[in-house]
């Protein structure tokens, strides 16, 4: 199975296959308060048809579905573990019972691997996913599907051009992270091509860079420190900007 180390554009392109290809999913750290985001985006997957084992200690059932204490309860293959941050299970622990499982995919959801799991479940060769939503994922998966679909049928022969945005919104690596995002949030972007002085594209800003760029992933920075943070060039922090395309780990933090 993949390995993590490989080419960016096979990594991505493995998570396609695995997302497109999943039928059963484990999410672990479901809460049964309708408040938390976690329950509405399952409720969401199972409306979609795929078959959700929810792990979630305390609570005799949730969505109607029989819970379970920990993912090795549950019989039969898991295509994808999902693992929300804010529950209280064991990261390390999941992820050892997720290579037990054969999982092809351990999702986080709203953070990043800890250490401890990213060396177990590499070494067994599951792709780790990280910052993203599974369920915008899925969603917009279908959407291209139906797109493809419906465009197939009646304009076979449609061209790329008839139907991009031919004038985007930019932005520079000069720009301050603060601008950049009220410019994505202003006009519903998810991503914002990075361009040159001649207006070269030079790469991707994207809503996971915005997570992965966060100061104080662990905790609320005070507010110097986000006036920092937001007048930041992208250029210091961003590693689209370098790397084209490519989603990357952090590799250089902003100045606090």
């Amino acid at each position: 199975m993949l390995r993590q180390e490989a080419n960016p554009y096979s990594v991505r392109r493995r998570q396609q296959e695995i997302l497109r290809e999943a039928r059963r999913i484990a999410v672990v750290g479901l809460r049964s308060d309708p408040i938390y985001k976690s329950y509405s985006r399952t409720q969401k997957l199972i409306e979609h048809g795929l078959e959700i084992a929810p792990v979630i200690a305390n609570c005799e059932s949730v969505l109607g579905l029989k819970r379970y204490g920990r993912l090795s309860e549950i019989d039969g293959p898991i295509d994808i573990v999902q693992f929300y941050t804010d529950g209280k299970a064991d990261m390390v622990q999941t992820a050892r019972e997720a290579v037990e499982k054969e999982a092809k995919a351990f999702w986080v959801e709203n953070g990043a691997a800890c250490e401890g799991a990213r060396i177990v479940l590499e070494g067994a060769g599951v792709v780790v996913i990280e910052y993203r939503s599974l369920l915008e994922e899925y969603e917009i998966m279908l959407a291209v599907r139906r797109e493809i679909k419906a465009g197939f049928n009646v304009e076979p022969l449609r061209r790329v051009s008839e139907c991009m945005t031919r004038y985007p919104v930019t932005v520079t690596p000069a720009a301050t992270i603060a601008s950049a995002f009220e410019k994505m949030k202003k006009g519903h972007f998810r991503h914002l091509p990075v361009v040159d002085e001649n207006n070269h594209l030079l790469g991707m800003f994207s809503e996971s860079d915005l997570r992965l760029m966060h100061p104080s992933p662990s905790a609320e920075p005070d507010r110097k420190a986000l006036e920092r943070f937001a007048a930041t060039p992208m250029s210091d922090v961003a590693p689209s900007i370098r790397f084209p395309f490519c989603r990357t780990r952090l590799w250089r933090t902003p100045p606090i």
